[in-house]
């Protein structure tokens, strides 16, 4: 399954890729993520739910950057596991960001191969989860990049 995704931010790519590094703010903008363990600078460790109609999947993912050009983009491969589903998956995810005036616009192009029962639910209804993570990490990700009132 590929997936292209754009979004733009009222941020500079600077402080996108800040956020995009922080494991913590990552916990708190991706839907499902339920913990993340920094191994390295470039490895990391997480767990994240995720739920497809009737059926709900823990996956334990491995996943490292193979390529960065601050702050313009990011590659990053990860491998996942769901041992009671007997299920695994293979991602590859491009992160590009371009400056636009005072906003980020930033691309996202993710291939996820996935293998076992989940594998059986077809691309339909894999594309429609994704779509609907994506708009909730896209809305989370505006929040946490949204500048604080004093009040």
């Amino acid at each position: 399954m590929e997936i292209e995704k754009t979004l733009t931010l009222a941020a500079t790519p600077q402080q996108v890729w800040a956020v995009l590094l922080d494991p913590q703010a990552m916990m708190a903008c991706v839907p499902g993520m339920e913990s993340v363990e920094v191994l390295s600078p470039d490895a990391y460790r997480a767990t994240m739910k995720v739920s497809f109609s009737f059926v709900s999947a823990r996956f334990a993912f491995r996943t490292r950057i193979v390529e960065r050009d601050e702050p313009h983009r990011l590659r990053v491969e990860g491998t996942g596991e769901e041992s009671a589903l007997a299920s695994s998956l293979k991602q590859t995810t491009d992160i590009t960001l371009e400056a636009e005036g005072t906003q980020t616009r930033l691309q996202l192009k993710v291939k996820v191969d996935l293998v076992g029962r989940l594998g059986t639910f077809g691309l339909t209804p894999m594309k429609t989860k994704a779509d609907r993570l994506w708009d909730t990490f896209g809305e989370r990700l505006a929040e946490h990049l949204a500048p604080t009132s004093a009040g």
